[in-house]
Order: structure tokens, then C-alpha cells, then sequence
């Protein structure tokens, strides 16, 4: 074993004390050290699991620009989080590629729950539509609760098209024109995408989708109408629907949603299997601990109970819906699966 390297030895002997017992007294002191070592890392272990977690500032990945959906809720979320866990949680927002940018980061982050993911329906089938991404959705993160649902809803430019106001005027007036009309959603993958290129595919219309990196953007555009037509998310669409600056035209969701009661549903419509609706949940990187995770599970249990957070949600176009670890879990999968699927027939392919 060499010399330890906190002791400089000049010559055979330094301060009264010889080369041979500086060693064995470095030797002893090392292995004392490594002791220690461990024994800290024991009782870290431990305070994690009798629930010493989370004693600082916990940082959530948002894979979306400010502004859009995922991140507005995520700041509902994290804002009740951090009052239920006593410790910041701080928004990070990391945009890109339907969110694989970030979840291509946060996939190497330390599995100590102080860095934590909002996984969002386009980002689980982001792999279907983008080259050289770094994570598989199905195995790489540890889910941990599904927080909401996000309905979405077909709708235009209400100055662009003003005599289109149900899908089948829509279709119509797309068939009809000389250059192909554009349409636009939250980004390449996402929900609104495939539904319509499902429709696509059906020779329903002829629109060529306009990708955006998320909502925000998007609907920029569909307002200034550069796009006049979008397949957009519950909270991105319902104030300027509000304002009429939007007129709906169909919402993707099975049944009608409360907010837009009077718009009907694209199955009453006869478009049926068309339906498309979002999600949000909380993922954390691959071995964290599982008391970190059932932790967080219950605490969000516990919060997404309330009426603040349910009202707080409602009121930007989301609905809370909580899911334990094992259930979101089969849920990633199976949209994964059911998506990629949809990708590959409709040759949809990676961009």
C-alpha cells in the first residue's frame, strides 16, 4: 500500500515519528476512515428510509416550454408538494422534441429523489418519432403517481374560417382548397398529432401538421393565424374559446367535458375512434429508493385529494387523477405501446 497522502514523509523520520509508524498509523486511520465511510453511508440509507426525505430543496423537471399545460399544472403540483413535503420544489423547464430532451438528462440524474420528471403523453412516445434518443419510456424512470388528465379539443381560427364550425365543415373546406391546409397540436408525437393523421390516413382531410415545440408557440400561431387550425390541449384552448377568438369544433375525449359542455364529442360527430386525450404524472430516475417513491406516491394521494388542487386544475383546464406507482406504470406501458403501434401502420415515423 503506498503512503497515504495526507502525510509528508521527509526522510525516515518527521515530527519524532518514523516512516514505518507514520504507515501503520495512515493504515490504521484509513481503515477507521472507511469505516466511517460506511457507517455514514448506512445512516444515510437509513434516514431515507425511516423518512428523513426530503431534507432540501427538491428541483421538477418540466419537458415543456412555460406557458403551456404540463407546466402550468406542474407549478399547481409543486406549489402543493412542497407545503406537504416542507422543502422547495423547483420548476426546471428543459423544452425539446416532445420533452426528450429532457428525459434524455434526467435519465442519468442521482436516484435520490431530489430530482424529479413530469412525464407527459408525448414524451412516452417520443421514441416513435425521434432519432438517437437516449431513454426507453417503459424501463428507464420509476413511475410514481399519475396526477392529471387533459382532455383536448379540435378548433380554429375563428377569423380565418368563419364558416367552419363542426368537423365535418372542416373536412369539407380542407378537401376544397386549392393549397392544403395546415394544422398545428403541441408537437410531433403528441396525442392531437396522431388522432389527426389517423384521420389522415382515413382520407377524412388533407391537412399537413406544422410542428411546434409545445402548446404555447402552437397556439401563437393558430391565434395569429399563420395555422388556422389546432388539435390543442384543454389548457392551452379554453381562454381564447372563451374569448371567441377560437371557435371549438370537437373535443377528443369520449365523453363531453364539463368546461366545453355545449361542444360535442368527435364519436357524436361520427368520427368515431378518433378520441385523444393527454395525461401527466410524476416520474423519478430508475433505483430510487422505493421509500422515496411510496412516499411521494402518498403524499400526492393526499394532495390531489383537496379541493384547492382540484379547483386550482379545473380552473386551467385539467382534472385531477391520481394513480399509484404500479397503475401509472402499466399506463406508460400501454400508451407506449398502443402509440407506437399507431405510429408504425400509419408510417409516421421518426423525424
Amino acid at each position: 500500500m503506498g503512503q497515504p497522502e495526507h502525510i509528508n514523509i521527509q526522510g525516515d523520520k518527521m515530527a519524532g515519528i518514523t516512516k514505518r509508524q507514520a504507515l501503520a498509523k495512515g493504515m490504521a486511520l484509513g481503515a477507521i476512515g472507511v469505516a466511517a465511510f460506511a457507517s455514514l453511508c448506512g445512516a444515510a440509507q437509513a434516514n431515507t428510509d425511516t423518512g428523513a426525505w426530503p431534507d432540501r430543496p427538491i428541483r421538477l423537471v418540466v419537458p415543456f416550454p412555460p406557458g403551456g399545460p404540463t407546466d402550468g399544472a406542474a407549478r399547481v403540483y409543486a406549489e402543493a408538494l412542497a407545503r406537504q413535503l416542507g422543502q422547495p420544489v423547483v420548476i426546471e423547464n428543459k423544452p425539446g422534441a416532445s420533452g426528450a430532451v429532457a428525459a434524455g438528462q434526467f435519465r442519468t440524474a442521482a436516484p435520490d429523489g431530489y430530482t424529479l420528471m413530469m412525464m407527459v403523453t408525448p414524451t412516452i412516445m417520443a421514441p416513435h418519432f425521434f432519432k438517437n434518443v437516449k431513454f426507453h419510456t417503459a424501463t428507464d424512470f420509476a413511475p410514481v403517481t399519475k396526477i392529471y388528465d387533459l382532455p383536448n379539443v379540435i378548433a380554429v381560427n375563428a377569423q380565418s374560417l368563419p364558416k367552419v364550425t363542426d368537423l365535418k365543415s372542416l373536412f369539407q373546406y380542407a378537401k376544397a382548397q386549392p393549397a392544403t391546409l395546415d394544422y398545428t397540436s403541441s408537437g410531433a408525437g403528441s396525442s392531437g398529432h396522431l388522432s389527426m393523421e389517423l384521420m389522415k390516413s382515413a382520407k377524412l382531410h388533407t391537412m399537413q401538421h406544422v410542428a411546434y415545440k409545445g402548446s404555447a408557440p402552437a397556439m401563437n400561431d393558430t391565434l395569429g393565424g399563420v395555422v388556422p387550425v389546432i388539435y390543442a390541449d384543454m389548457v392551452s384552448a379554453l381562454p381564447h374559446i372563451r374569448s371567441g377568438r377560437l371557435r371549438a369544433l370537437a373535443v377528443g375525449t369520449p365523453q363531453r367535458v364539463k368546461a366545453l359542455d355545449g361542444v360535442q364529442t368527435m364519436a357524436e360527430q361520427g368520427f368515431g375512434g378518433y378520441e385523444a386525450s393527454s395525461w401527466g404524472g410524476l416520474v423519478a430516475p430508475r433505483d430510487t429508493p422505493r421509500a422515496i417513491i411510496d412516499k411521494l406516491s402518498a403524499t400526492s394521494r393526499q394532495l390531489l385529494a383537496t379541493d384547492e388542487v382540484r379547483d386550482r386544475f379545473e380552473k386551467i383546464g385539467v382534472t385531477a387523477a391520481y394513480l399509484n406507482p404500479q397503475d401509472t406504470e402499466a399506463l406508460i406501458r400501454s400508451d407506449y405501446t398502443r402509440w407506437g403501434e399507431v405510429v408504425r401502420t400509419n408510417g409516421l415515423g421518426a423525424e
